[in-house]
């Protein structure tokens, strides 16, 4: 009986395993999140042969789910294909060779022209035998903040001036977080009175961000904007001329 649970045991593992290639890594850059701002957008991953011997990859995003019909998205791998293509390496072009121990970057280029979220997965997998693939999630928040995601890195937490300074009406303000986490971000009159939500606790993923802020409603003067995480706070003045 216990040979039988055994064997039973191994055949499960095998199968639940078959579909993944231990040759192949595929990593999403910054956790399966982006956030963006109405324009273009883009998501990062880097591919890589931890084998010994070369294998030859193609890339087909398998979900490609966008809020709206004026938005897209696009593989680029050494170069940007169009919108509709699915598969890249094109059927019919000789696969990507990857030599053991090489490592290159592909990216999902958007266009997002309004606000939404969109699903894109991209399966990477073997021309030899399609069943051995690695799929990531390249999922895209575009939201009213108008908050852009400028690097998928981040060494350390911070909150940088905002540039320009003074400004009228609307400025930049940067931001970054080494590890994902719900990050807060307002904006204070002189009196400490909130006068603008631009973050409220959401998830971000690990990276460098850029919020524009937008004074147009506000009075001429001193402001001051902090940024709070679970590890992190931090506040900087800011002035607003009109």
């Amino acid at each position: 009986m216990k040979t039988i649970i055994l064997t039973f045991l191994i055949l499960i593992s095998i199968s639940i395993s078959s579909n993944v290639s231990a040759q192949l890594e595929f990593v999403r850059i910054g956790g399966e999140i982006t956030y963006g701002s109405t324009g273009a957008n883009y998501a990062y991953a880097y591919f890589k042969n931890t084998g010994t011997t070369p294998v030859e990859v193609r890339f087909k995003r398998t979900v490609n789910n966008l809020p709206d019909p004026a938005w897209s998205s696009s593989i680029c791998v050494e170069l940007c294909y169009a919108p509709f293509i699915d598969l890249v390496p094109l059927e019919g072009d000789p696969a990507l060779t990857l030599q053991p121990g090489e490592q290159d970057t592909m990216d999902i280029t958007y266009e997002s022209p309004t606000l939404g979220t969109s699903h894109v997965v991209i399966r990477m997998y073997r021309e030899d035998d399609p069943n051995q693939y690695v799929e990531r999630n390249f999922d895209l928040v575009v939201n009213s903040v108008g908050i852009s995601n400028i690097s998928s890195l981040a060494e350390s937490y911070s909150l940088s001036q905002n540039y320009p300074n003074p400004f009228n009406p609307t400025t930049n303000i940067n931001f970054s977080i080494p590890t994902q986490g719900n990050v807060s971000l307002k904006v204070y009159d002189i009196l400490g009175n909130e006068v603008a939500d631009l973050l409220n606790n959401e998830k971000l993923a690990v990276g460098q961000y850029n919020i524009n802020f937008n004074g147009s409603d506000l009075s001429s003067g001193i402001y001051y904007y902090t940024i709070r995480t679970d590890n992190f706070m931090d506040t900087k003045r800011m002035m607003l001329v009109k």
